[in-house]
């Protein structure tokens, strides 16, 4: 009678271990994943914080106010296009 029920509590301990473990597996499963989709986000900030760079960099930004000067008309596209040659930009 004791030999059966030690017989049965180990069973049921070895089948919790197995399920502990599997659970184990399938969270560290999610972990990685997580960290896969980390990586790509910071991949994509990166991207991003170069790409913004680029865009507010001195260079982009004459080149930006020149195409802007050429769209206006008068002594107004005429003053910022010079303002641009000169690297000074006026905000008026």
């Amino acid at each position: 009678m004791r030999f059966g029920l030690v017989l049965v509590a180990l069973a049921a301990i070895a089948v919790m271990l197995v399920q502990v473990r599997r659970q184990e597996t399938v969270v560290r499963h999610e972990m990685q994943q997580m960290r896969n989709e980390r990586v790509q986000v910071r991949r994509k900030l990166w991207d991003q914080q170069v790409r913004l760079g680029y865009l507010t960099g001195p260079a982009r930004v004459r080149q930006r106010v020149g195409e802007v000067a050429l769209h206006r008309s008068g002594d107004e596209g005429r003053r910022v296009a010079q303002a641009t040659e000169d690297g000074i930009v006026d905000r008026n």
